[in-house]
């Protein structure tokens, strides 16, 4: 099951959606990286895309391009500049290789069937060592079971899933870091309780983050020539000593 665009617009509209972007902004400020409101001001231009749905994290005037997966489908939005948006086909990307030196993708790569597809095309379109921030549901999170929320729709990752297939797609992780420790029925309490309870969250039961922020690093090298799955199971290896029909010296002439 998958949110469409307005349905993921319509939850950050609200108070309690307002609420989840600021403290994904708060973690993401944590990370190492361009996507923050202070980094962002830096005088060195820096290409950047977004994939998904980052309006909730990002100032409308610090959007980069914006390019949203035809699963979830894509909406005109409006900034002081204007702002880009396409929508996509999640296998085939719109961009020219190595065109930019950072992405970041939110509410898009648990809608995407193929999912590895996808994030090779976000390979290809970063620069070398370019930085990709991404931001899924966490399986092992409570956001995960609800689905009232976008966080509680698609495919949620462990650790070692959205690590594995990072890895595959030629990604190095360089940061992984769990955010959301506020269960999603905790919404529902006063502002300042429930800062009180994410505070809390975060050192009782780390390990149940409703989602995982991502920073990642492109590889150089290409790895999307994946060897056969035949050709990664161990061999069992033994000696024949005498296959049928061969020739052997003692019995060449008989």
């Amino acid at each position: 099951m998958s949110m469409d665009v307005a349905e993921i617009e319509s939850f950050y509209q609200r108070p309690e959606g307002m609420f989840v972007a600021g403290l994904l902004h708060q973690d993401l400020e944590l990370l190492q990286t361009i996507w923050t409101e202070r980094d962002a001001r830096q005088s060195a231009p820096i290409d950047k895309i977004a994939v998904g749905f980052p309006f909730a994290l990002l100032e409308s005037h610090h959007l980069p391009a914006v390019l949203m997966p035809a699963e979830t489908g894509a909406l005109a939005w409006g900034g002081t500049e204007g702002i880009a948006v396409a929508s996509i086909d999640s296998a085939a990307w719109p961009l020219a290789t190595e065109m930019c030196d950072r992405m970041i993708i939110l509410h898009a790569l648990e809608h995407i069937r193929d999912q590895q597809g996808f994030l090779d095309e976000a390979w290809r379109c970063l620069r070398g060592s370019g930085e990709l921030v991404l931001i899924v549901p966490h399986r092992r999170g409570f956001w995960a079971r609800s689905d009232k929320t976008p966080f509680g729709q698609g495919r949620p990752f462990s650790r070692r899933q959205i690590r594995r297939q990072l890895d595959q797609a030629g990604f190095e992780v360089a940061e992984l870091k769990p955010s959301l420790f506020i269960p999603a029925f905790g919404l529902g309490l006063p502002n300042g309780m429930r800062h009180k309870v994410n505070r809390l969250g975060r050192y009782i039961w780390p390990m149940f983050g409703g989602v995982l922020i991502i920073r990642a690093i492109k590889k150089l090298y290409s790895p999307h020539q994946q060897t056969n799955p035949a050709l990664r199971h161990r061999v069992r290896q033994f000696i024949v000593r005498q296959p049928a029909g061969a020739v052997s010296p003692k019995n060449r002439h008989e």
